[in-house]
């Protein structure tokens, strides 16, 4: 591939990716902070990043790094319980910066050991059981009726979330498997949208949208378990497909069910 070809394709990866954080950044502000969050946990940063290392690296090579993403979601879970507890009195900036640091302080050790998958999931597992269950005691019971979006600033957050994918992805060979899933794994989705959020709606809006990401985060760790699974016993692209299809289906569920339990809290007499 040329340089001029090399650069395009760069950009078409910064722009998919930063499109798709943009929209979801629009949407969790739009439908409220319980589906906001399970909108959140789709693959918007693992799907195109993994489309074009289907594409461009061995498969095995894509398995590994994907079974490196799961582990990823165990730190994100670490980030997104952070910033549960640190928004209603670190503010936007601070919340986002301590959420990075606890995603650093997981992710970090877990670059550097075996990525066994089972391993991955039961970790992953007890995780976000213990997360939800201590987070549900810090959430505040009310969120603030939404506010304008500012658009120009989140356009720059989206942006900056397609670089991180556009870099991460090209650098791929020369990162490893490990380190390379682990920071494809990186919550850049989460971080605009929670500081967009917090930013534009406030910590009480960011702090139970990050609630909900706990359980959203699911569908991303269905994404990377499905995915390292069938690139060793399918081709490629179906095996993609097939992670496409667990990630979404189970945001489906997990969003029809989360508004059923509203409408039943609504109806419920008091």
């Amino acid at each position: 591939m040329t340089d001029w070809g090399l650069w395009v394709e760069f950009f078409i990866r910064v722009a998919t990716t930063g499109f798709v954080v943009i929209f979801i950044a629009w949407s969790a502000a739009r439908l409220g902070p319980a589906i906001g969050g399970v909108l959140a946990g789709l693959p918007i940063v693992l799907a195109p990043g993994f489309f074009f290392l289907v594409r461009d690296q061995d498969p095995l090579f894509v398995s590994d790094m994907a079974a490196g993403a799961l582990f990823s979601m165990v730190a994100t879970q670490a980030f997104l319980f952070a910033y549960i507890w640190s928004s209603p009195k670190a503010g936007p900036v601070g919340a986002t910066a301590l959420a990075i640091a606890a995603w650093f302080i997981f992710a970090v050790p877990f670059s550097l050991v075996s990525h066994h998958l089972v391993l991955g999931v039961l970790t992953f597992v007890a995780v976000t059981l213990l997360t939800r269950l201590v987070g549900r005691r810090l959430v505040l019971p009310l969120a603030p009726i939404a506010t304008p979006t500012r658009w120009a600033a989140l356009i720059v957050r989206g942006i900056a979330a397609g670089i991180l994918v556009g870099v991460v992805t090209l650098l791929s060979p020369m990162l490893g498997p490990a380190l390379a899933g682990a920071l494809l794994g990186f919550p850049i989705g989460f971080c605009v949208i929670l500081l967009s959020l917090n930013l534009d709606h406030g910590s009480t809006i960011a702090g139970r949208t990050a609630y909900a990401g706990l359980l959203g985060v699911v569908s991303l760790a269905a994404f990377s378990c499905v995915l390292s699974v069938a690139l060793m016993v399918v081709a490629p692209w179906p095996a993609y497909l097939c992670a496409l299809t667990a990630s979404f289906g189970l945001t489906a569920l997990m969003a029809q069910l989360t508004r059923q339990l509203a409408q039943g809290a609504k109806l419920r007499p008091l």
